[in-house]
């Protein structure tokens, strides 16, 4: 069973930032979620005949990121349909772009 991602209020906690990492330190995780940026939602089966893994494999990797809240799974009929969470991704690598960038034009003004 999924657990829900750990969260504060509207801000995700440290720790549930770190496993959205860790879930996507996996090369055959990326794989999928490039898959599903590629493709948009796509169920167990397709994706698993695109990457030329078995199901059972898929699906041990769709629970690591549906656990760290990357993908959602939904039933639709008699499949699995998998999609990416991109407002909780947006939320889990947040506020380091900005910073950078504003940090970076900080530097060139001053030199």
């Amino acid at each position: 069973m999924a657990t829900m991602p750990l969260r504060k209020k509207a801000k995700l906690t440290a720790e549930a930032r770190a496993k959205v990492f860790k879930a996507l330190s996996d090369p055959r995780r990326v794989d999928i979620v490039d898959s599903l940026a590629k493709h948009g939602a796509q169920s167990g089966t397709q994706l698993a005949e695109e990457l030329g893994v078995s199901i059972a494999l898929l699906c041990h990797h769709w629970e690591v990121l549906a656990e760290a809240g990357v993908v959602k799974k939904e039933r639709v009929g008699q499949l699995r349909m998998c999609t990416l969470d991109l407002a909780f991704l947006r939320e889990a690598t947040g506020g380091w772009l900005p910073a950078a960038k504003r940090k970076r034009s900080k530097r060139r003004d001053v030199a």
